[in-house]
């Protein structure tokens, strides 16, 4: 079986659960050895990392609270030590996957909500994304996948606001740093997720789910492993040409 990412180090933030684990499943499949981060729950992760290591993958968790400068730069700190420092500080593949959303209107919404979303969506995958690019223009090649959200080129539903601000923030930063990281050999893509079936999402008769199925032109909520294998791809040495990009995988939301 190839391992297109065979010795390459990869990080993937908020990877115990949902979205994020799928795609360090993922990445662990083919070839890398992952950094399954975590904010809170240190047994998810540990089970994520179980099931890479059975499945025959290289993974370790580490935990870190996005949402604080000095979280932030304890899960940059542990990049030098992963996997007993083999990789020597390097970091070869950055999925900023890790995300907060809060519920209600914007008139009554709080300056902690605000402090939440944007720390934690925006401030932390930029502090990251500097660190990883730094080390990925020592070796030459780097990949930094942002994983942001359909809301990122569209508002189809109210009391959302400050998490589609942060998610167009997110596709925005994905498009300069290109620019910047693109001669070095660092491509830096996005991926814009629709509805996906994770433990968080609404359940079937639920009128949030009904509403949201019938944005989609394809009848269903996604599978958080669709949004991995458009991971996986961006993550690919053949995905070299494809930089600046949000792609969005969304099943027709935003058709």
């Amino acid at each position: 079986m190839s391992k297109p990412l065979a010795n390459k180090l990869a990080l993937v933030t908020g990877s115990s659960r949902g979205i994020g684990a799928a795609v360090a499943a993922r990445l662990a499949a083919d070839g890398a050895s992952v950094i399954v981060h975590y904010a809170n729950n240190a047994g998810r992760a540990e089970d994520v990392v179980k099931e890479i290591r059975e499945a025959g993958g290289e993974a370790e968790a580490v935990g870190a609270n996005l949402s604080t400068i000095e979280g932030t730069q304890s899960l940059i700190a542990s990049i030098d030590q992963a996997f007993g420092g083999k990789f020597s500080g390097r970091l070869d593949i950055l999925v900023n996957n890790a995300g907060t959303v809060e519920y209600g209107p914007f008139l009554e919404s709080s300056d902690q909500s605000y402090d939440n979303h944007f720390n934690v969506n925006i401030r932390a995958p930029i502090a990251l994304a500097k660190d990883a690019g730094k080390r990925m223009a020592k070796t030459g090649w780097g990949r930094i996948i942002n994983v942001a959200s359909a809301f990122g080129e569209a508002a189809p539903l109210p009391g959302v606001t400050l998490y589609i601000a942060t998610k167009f923030a997110l596709h925005g930063f994905t498009r300069g740093l290109s620019r910047e990281l693109g001669p070095l050999g660092i491509t830096v893509n996005g991926v814009q997720p629709g509805p996906i079936d994770t433990e968080l999402s609404p359940n079937p008769g639920d009128p949030a789910y009904d509403t949201m199925v019938k944005l989609t032109s394809v009848g269903r909520f996604g599978k958080a492993t669709e949004i991995a294998a458009a991971v996986a791809y961006l993550a690919h040495p053949d995905a070299a040409f494809t930089n600046g990009e949000n792609l969005t995988v969304d099943g027709g939301w935003n058709a």
